[in-house]
């Protein structure tokens, strides 16, 4: 197995004690249980259409100041549920692989009548990390 970069950045930080400390800090917070996850953007809007629609949602783990687990790397699992009436709201996984305590997730809202005040809601459930839990979070995307 192969270290990420933001593994190597650890340990070179503990073996040398150079570059940037910011990695070996996160992982400290990590240990006393500092983590959240976050999304970018915090929400969305789509002007409502009949055709098909996509964003793209990044997920982090980070800390409560905004630094990024960079040791993280497992899956977490993700759902998508909406509000349409004649929409369906997708992903293309429920196990989303986090590398460097990064994932991306594409949202996919099909070719049909969205409707204004429609919502299509992705969710990051709740895990256990290093012995702590980590509460769920959502993003929402609103058809505007």
């Amino acid at each position: 197995m192969s270290l990420t970069n933001g593994q190597k950045a650890i340990i070179e930080n503990i073996l040398v004690g150079s570059g940037d400390r910011d990695n070996l800090n996160a992982l400290v917070k990590a240990l006393t249980g500092d983590m959240k996850f976050s999304v970018l953007p915090t929400s969305a809007t789509v002007a409502y259409t009949s055709a098909g629609w996509t964003k793209d949602v990044v997920i982090l783990l980070t800390t409560a100041d905004g630094e990024v687990h960079t040791w993280f790397q497992n899956k977490i699992t993700i759902s998508i549920a909406d509000t349409s009436t004649s929409g369906t709201a997708s992903i293309a996984t429920t196990t989303l692989s986090m590398v460097d305590g990064r994932g991306i997730v594409t949202i996919t809202g099909d070719a049909a009548a969205w409707l204004e005040a429609e919502t299509a809601t992705l969710t990051i459930e709740a895990d256990t990390i290093l012995g702590y839990t980590v509460a769920s979070k959502t993003f929402v995307v609103t058809i505007s």
